[in-house]
Parts: C-alpha cells; structure tokens; sequence
C-alpha cells in the first residue's frame, strides 16, 4: 500500500470510527434503550420497514452512484457548457469570506475542522438510524427521498454551473487580483482529510453548498419529528448551524453557496412530502 493510500485509509477510519463513537452516545440519548429494543425483537417488523424503504434507498444509491461514478465526466461536462459563475459570485459577495475568516479566531478551525467532517458524517447519518425505530416508517422515507433529491438536483447544478470556492478563486479565469486572499484552512490544519473529501468532490462543485443542503435537510427534518425524538432536534440544530459556518469559515463556499444550500434544501423537503405522500 503507498503511503497516499494509507493515509487515506487512516483518515477513513479516524472519520469512521468518532462517527460510530457520536452514534454510541447519540441512539440511547436520543431514541432511547426501551424503544430500540422493541424494535429490534420484532422480526416481523423489521421485514416489513426493510421492505417499505428499499425503494427509496434504492432511488438515493442511483443517484448516488450517477453523482460519484460520473463526477469527472460532470465535471468535464459543466466546463464544456456550463455557465463560469466564479466571478460573477465574486461580484456579489466581494470579500466577505475574507472578512469572516479574519473576524473569527483561528483556533476555532479545531472545533469547525472536525464539524465539517465528523460531525457532517453524524448529522446525515444518524437520523437515518435513528428514525428506523419511529412509529411509523415514514419520517425515514421522507428523510431517504430528500437526500435524492437534493443530490440530483445538485449534480444537474454542477454540470450547469462551473463555480470555484473563495480559497481557489485567484485560479478562476478572470479573478480580481485585488481580492482579499481566502485562506484553505481545512487544507492547511487538516491536510489528510483534503486527500479524502477529493475522493467524492470535484473542486467545481460548490454551487449550492451540498454540506449546507443536507444539514438543512436533516435539521428540518429534525423539527418536524421533534414530538417523537425532541432532543435528536437540539442535536440536530447545533450540528447545522455549525456545519454551515465551517463551510465558509474554512474557505470551501461562499455565503452564496450556503443561501443556495438553503433554498436547494427547503425545496427538497417539499419535493420528498409530495413524493412519500
């Protein structure tokens, strides 16, 4: 194994195991040790809820595997035909980035590092688990059909839309050499999961923030399950908001990427009421 593959399997398995950690703390705190074992002790039902989901796990894995298994070709697409947005972004926005990132300490990157990767991870995937031990199956169909829909909704943006984040924008074509420098924070403290996140990431696809989206989508989730799991909301909330400052705190997205985020998010919850409905 070269020793790029080893540090990429290291940071995998550093990611992976505070991430069954969090779930450790988080399912008998937020669901509760009686109801998991109710659950898990029916067979029957267990059946009946793999079965009622598969369809929608299915439509997520395909469009998952389209989104990962064609990112380059995207990719080569969007700066084929896409609309260059990086500067036109850039003339909205200005410095603003630059001007978060000097107005807040650096030594909150150890805190907002670890929130954009570990506590990303937990957020999209807790409730996943989570909402398998729900009354009724259909806060998890809701959930699993946001999530598709927010990812097709964003490939179809990335392929429309070549847009580089604020810490490489001096690379976009026709930048503004007087712009306040943004700088790659997650790539200077944490260099290792960098190397991870370009496994599933083109530097292209930051509009709209998909980090933004999916927090979003989970914390609205959240609310609307807050009479059935009321503390996983509170958890759910803190690891949003945090999610979404890290990502431009740490230079990845504009705040443009983040509204965009937003937007993509709430409109994903509509589509997934209509489409479990």
């Amino acid at each position: 194994m070269t020793a790029s593959a080893a540090g990429f399997v290291g940071v995998a398995g550093l990611v992976g195991g505070a991430a069954l950690a969090a779930f450790a703390v988080l399912l008998p705190v937020c669901v509760g040790p009686d109801r998991m074992r109710a659950v898990l002790s029916d067979r029957d039902l267990l059946r009946e809820r793999a079965v009622g989901i598969a369809p929608y796990v299915a439509g997520l894995a395909l469009v998952l595997a389209v989104n990962k298994g064609w990112i380059r070709r995207i990719e080569a697409f969007s700066f084929e035909y896409g609309y260059r947005a990086t500067t036109a972004v850039y003339a909205i926005e200005g410095d603003l980035v630059a001007a978060i990132q000097d107005a807040v300490p650096r030594a909150a990157v150890y805190y907002f590092g670890p929130m954009y990767v570990v506590g990303y991870v937990v957020l999209v995937a807790f409730p996943v688990a989570a909402y398998a031990f729900a009354e009724r199956l259909r806060p998890l169909k809701r959930l699993v059909a946001a999530y598709a829909v927010n990812y097709a909704v964003a490939i179809a943006c990335y392929a429309g839309v070549v847009a580089y984040g604020p810490r490489n924008y001096p690379t976009a074509p026709g930048a503004d050499p007087g712009a306040a420098p943004v700088e790659p924070l997650l790539l200077d403290w944490f260099g290792g999961v960098t190397q991870l996140t370009s496994q599933v990431n083109a530097a292209t696809n930051v509009f709209p923030s998909l980090h933004a989206a999916l927090s979003v989508t989970v914390f609205l989730a959240a609310v609307s399950t807050h009479e059935e799991f009321p503390r996983w909301t509170y958890v759910a909330g803190a690891l949003a908001g945090s999610i979404v400052v890290a990502t431009v705190f740490l230079g990845i997205h504009w705040v443009t990427d983040v509204v965009a985020g937003g937007v993509l998010a709430a409109g994903s919850v509509a589509a997934a009421n209509r489409i479990v409905g």
